[in-house]
């Protein structure tokens, strides 16, 4: 469950997950984007997908309050925007859109929940703005036959789910382990579960 508001060590720690997550956007923008056309075709581009729903799953399942997931997203795609991307100005409305996506998804939880389903869901959440957003705006799979887009767009979610939903939380719980995160609840929830407590 979600205790008080931000405090300025989790606005300062979103912030600066943000800027490096922000990094990676923009490698995947400018770099894996195009080799992953070249390397999987149209109908399989979105297995890169989720790594661009970072932003928000990162930071929500470390802080662990509320609109974390929308501030750690939007702010990772102005620092895409601000280190330069290829799609220009649009990342602020993805940015926006898609962290609101997850954010609505811990919010039903009231914050409370933060197992591999909710992780899973939250992290596939964005695609429901991303996938139509890519074929209405840039005509992103609209080559594909019917049968394949299904594939196509099913991927978005599938890839959110799996990249910034399970392996987010798979990874983070070790590194809470090491003790580097016990200033915020997920650090607290792992010490409570090894000293036996509820979590």
């Amino acid at each position: 469950m979600a205790r008080g508001g931000l405090t300025t060590l989790d606005i300062v720690f979103t912030a600066a997950v943000s800027a490096v997550i922000g990094a990676v956007f923009m490698l995947w923008s400018n770099v894996v984007w195009d080799l992953a056309k070249l390397l999987l075709g149209l109908t399989f581009l979105p297995l890169i997908y989720g790594v661009w729903f970072l932003g928000s799953t990162v930071p929500a399942y470390i802080v662990r309050k509320p609109y974390v997931a929308l501030l750690g997203e939007f702010l990772a795609a102005v620092a895409e925007l601000a280190y330069g991307t290829q799609f220009y100005s649009t990342v602020l409305v993805y940015g926006f859109m898609q962290g609101l996506m997850s954010e609505l998804v811990f919010a039903a939880t009231r914050y409370r929940r933060w197992d591999y389903v909710t992780m899973a869901a939250a992290g596939a959440a964005p695609a429901l703005w991303a996938a139509p957003a890519d074929f209405l705006l840039y005509g992103l799979g609209a080559p594909l036959a019917w049968g394949e887009r299904l594939v196509f767009w099913s991927l978005y979610f599938v890839s959110g789910a799996v990249v910034a939903g399970v392996l987010v939380k798979a990874v983070l719980d070790r590194v809470a382990e090491t003790g580097v995160l016990d200033a915020f609840a997920l650090g607290r929830a792992v010490r409570s579960i090894g000293s036996g407590g509820r979590g």
